[in-house]
Formats: C-alpha cells, structure tokens, sequence
C-alpha cells in the first residue's frame, strides 16, 4: 500500500489544528495539559456507548420490522435499518446519555 499526499492531508490537517488549540489553550486561555488524557477517555467512551446503541437501534428495528411482517404480512426490508443517519443518531443518543450521566452524579 502506498501512501501519498492526499491520504496524508486530512491527518496533517487534524494533527495541525489540534496542535494550535493545544497550544494557545493551555498557554492563554488556563485549560490543564493534565486534563486532556481525561478528554480523550471520555470521548472514548463515547464512541463505545455510540456503538452500544447503534447494536441496539439496529437490533430493536430489525425485530419491530420481523414483527410487522409476522403480524401483518406486510413486507418491509430489513435494510431499512442499515440507513446511513442510524450511526449519526447513535452518536448523538450516546452524548445526550453520557451528558446527564455526568450530571446525575
């Protein structure tokens, strides 16, 4: 496999401005360079409770549409479930959830 540039710009891109909000964040603006492993943990885990929903999204609309067929006869495909936004939506239930999880506390 070999890489090129335009592989390599959307990393080159990330890693630069992430680099200068580091920089003018913890320097000016008083945000702990002790804190941001945390940060990163947290987004972590919210990219695993994301995937958590996203199986049970999945799982619940594949039986209601198993369901639908068994109690009506109606056809309806299973690939309803496999629409694009259904990550995007995961995402956000997974933030909303870990948001008031950490304010319940």
């Amino acid at each position: 496999m070999r890489l090129d540039a335009s592989s390599l710009a959307p990393i080159l891109v990330i890693g630069l401005t992430s680099a200068g909000v580091y920089l003018t964040r913890t320097r000016g603006y008083g945000l702990s360079a002790a804190d941001l492993p945390k940060a990163i943990g947290d987004v972590l885990e919210a990219l695993g409770l994301a995937i958590v929903f996203l199986l049970g999204n999945v799982a619940m609309g594949t039986i209601a549409i198993l369901g639908l067929r068994a109690l009506t006869g109606y056809f309806v495909s299973i690939y309803v479930v496999s629409d694009v936004t259904l990550p995007i939506l995961s995402l956000i239930q997974a933030l909303i959830y870990q948001r008031w999880r950490g304010r319940s506390r």
